[in-house]
C-alpha cells in the first residue's frame, strides 16, 4: 500500500521505515508468491497494474477490519513523556520522520528530541538522562536493544585532488570524536602527513566544509550526505576502524511509551543491517 500511495521505493522505504532494497525484495516476494506482476515500472515512477489494483482493493478492506478490531478490543491510548536523543549525523535521516509517525500514533506523549554531538548522547544516556538514544560508540553497550556494526569511510567531494607528499587536508570534529581519533591514527599507522583543515564542534559544519572541497573526512557511510563520496580506493587511504550504531535503554523496565518509541527506532534501523553486522540485545 505504501508503494501504491507514494510511487517510488524510497518514498514507500520512508513510509514503512525499510531502505528502498528492502522494499523492493518484498515486493518481489510477493509477487513471486501470487505469480502475478503487482507494479509497472516506468521513468516517473512505479504504478499499480490491473493485478495489483485488485490486490490494493483487498488489503484496503483488511486493514479497515484490523483498525475495527482494535477500536473494539479498546486499544489503550498511551501517555507520558518520552526522552531521546541521537547525535548530530542523522537529523535528517529517516528518524526525523519516525518521530513524527510516533507523535501522530501517540498524541497523549510528549516527546524530547536531544540532537547532539554523539559524545554527548552518550554521556547522558550513561547518566539516565534519556529514556532512549542512538549512540555510536566501538562495541555495542551493555544496555543496547540493538546494534548495527558498520564499516567506516574516507569521504570527499566529487572531483576532490591530493597527492602525496603534500600532507592531507583534513575536515574534522572537536575531539571527543571517534572518527577524529581513528582517522589520525590511521594516517599515523600509514605514515601519511596530514594536517587539520576545518575542525568544528557541528556536523552539518564539517560536512559543508567537505563538500567545498576543503578536505578529507571520515566517517561511517551512514548518514553522510549525498554530496560526499568514498574516496578510500581512489587516494589510496588506509582502512578505518568498524564502528557500532546502538539503539540503547538505559532503563530496562522502561513504560510502555518508551517501548513504544524503541520498536518505531528499532525498526528504522533494522534494514541498515542489509550492509553491516546485526545484533540484537534484550
Amino acid at each position: 500500500m505504501a508503494l501504491a500511495q507514494g510511487g517510488t521505493l524510497s518514498s514507500a522505504g520512508e513510509t514503512v521505515s525499510r531502505t528502498p532494497s528492502a522494499v523492493s525484495l518484498q515486493i518481489a516476494a510477493l509477487e513471486h508468491r501470487l505469480g502475478r506482476k503487482l507494479f509497472v515500472r516506468g521513468a516517473r515512477g512505479m504504478r499499480l497494474s490491473d493485478e495489483g489494483q485488485a490486490l490494493l482493493r483487498h488489503a484496503k478492506v483488511l486493514l479497515a477490519t484490523a483498525q475495527a478490531a482494535e477500536a473494539d478490543l479498546g486499544t489503550k491510548a498511551l501517555s507520558g513523556h518520552v526522552r531521546f536523543g541521537m547525535p548530530q549525523d542523522f537529523a535528517s535521516s529517516k528518524l526525523a520522520s519516525t518521530l513524527q509517525r510516533y507523535r501522530r500514533a501517540h498524541p497523549g506523549v510528549g516527546v524530547t528530541a536531544v540532537i547532539e554531538r554523539n559524545a554527548t548522547i552518550s554521556t547522558l544516556a550513561r547518566r539516565g538522562e534519556l529514556d532512549l538514544a542512538l549512540v555510536i560508540s566501538r562495541r555495542a553497550p551493555a544496555r543496547a536493544t540493538l546494534s548495527v556494526e558498520r564499516r567506516s569511510h574516507w569521504h570527499a567531494r566529487r572531483g576532490f585532488e591530493w597527492h602525496r607528499p603534500s600532507p592531507l587536508p583534513l575536515v574534522l570534529l572537536d575531539g571527543p570524536c571517534i572518527y577524529r581519533d581513528d582517522a589520525l591514527a590511521a594516517l599515523e599507522c600509514a605514515g601519511i602527513a596530514w594536517t587539520v583543515a576545518f575542525s568544528t564542534a557541528s556536523v552539518t559544519a564539517m560536512w559543508a566544509a567537505d563538500a567545498a572541497g576543503v578536505g578529507v573526512t571520515a566517517r561511517m557511510d551512514l548518514g553522510a550526505p549525498r554530496a560526499a563520496r568514498q574516496v578510500d580506493e581512489d587516494l589510496g587511504l588506509p582502512a578505518l576502524r568498524s564502528t557500532v550504531l546502538s539503539v540503547t535503554r538505559p532503563d530496562l523496565r522502561a513504560a510502555e511509551p518508551v517501548k513504544a518509541l524503541e520498536a518505531l527506532v528499532q525498526a528504522a534501523l533494522g534494514g541498515l543491517a542489509e550492509g553491516g553486522a546485526s545484533r540484537r540485545g534484550r
